[in-house]
């Protein structure tokens, strides 16, 4: 038979810090009255419901809806959309400049180049791998951005700042802010989906879907 573990007074606060510093910012809030007005929920036939409906924003939004394609383990963006001449020309020779390294134990210094080719397409001369022929026809109606970078090597770390915008877990996903943006047509239907792979979740599952 098991014995239940008690919760000594150091483990409750350690365990629940952040949670008594919200109810403390709150009542100071609540104070200075700068606290927001509380969401009340209607009651239909018994049942609390949340009115998402689209409000009317102060900008007429050109976008009605989004799917986003978060694709763990997929090809890397250097053999896709990201040409990289100099990691080409250095391609099995050691890396001239000074490397961070996440884990020395599985790690080489040696350049590797991308085995595919690019070629400009379009009007805008857009460089895309011949691994997507057919992405390359369409390079005039798309955006690509190539700016974005990362502080983190990890996986989770990166997974959490791809999905949620910080390094860390529990801040909002990107579906949640689309809900909060542009609100949900239906209280029939969630306000947003996650369609899993049949492998499964990626690292660390539900975190990276959350509201917060």
């Amino acid at each position: 038979m098991n014995r239940p573990q008690l919760c000594s007074r150091r483990h409750f606060l350690h365990a629940n810090g952040y949670s008594l510093g919200t109810l403390a910012l709150a009542s100071l809030l609540e104070r200075d009255g700068l606290l927001a007005a509380p969401v009340k929920p209607e009651s239909v036939s018994g049942e609390v419901r949340y009115d998402l409906l689209p409000k009317k924003p102060h900008f007429e939004p050109q976008a009605k809806a989004m799917i986003s394609m978060f694709m763990m383990g997929g090809p890397s963006q250097m053999d896709l959309f990201d040409p990289k001449p100099l990691l080409t020309k250095y391609d099995g020779q050691k890396f001239p400049g000074e490397i961070k390294y996440d884990n020395l134990a599985q790690v080489s210094s040696k350049c590797f180049g991308s085995p595919w080719k690019f070629e400009k397409h379009g009007e805008c001369g857009m460089e895309i791998s011949e691994l997507l022929p057919n992405l390359s026809k369409v390079v005039d109606e798309i955006t690509l951005i190539r700016s974005m970078t990362s502080g983190v090597s990890n996986h989770a770390q990166g997974l959490y700042a791809m999905n949620g915008g910080r390094s860390v877990a529990g801040r909002p996903a990107l579906g949640s802010w689309l809900t909060y943006g542009l609100g949900s047509e239906t209280d029939e239907l969630p306000s947003y989906m996650v369609l899993a792979h049949p492998g499964g979740l990626p690292t660390f599952s539900g975190e990276h879907f959350t509201n917060g």
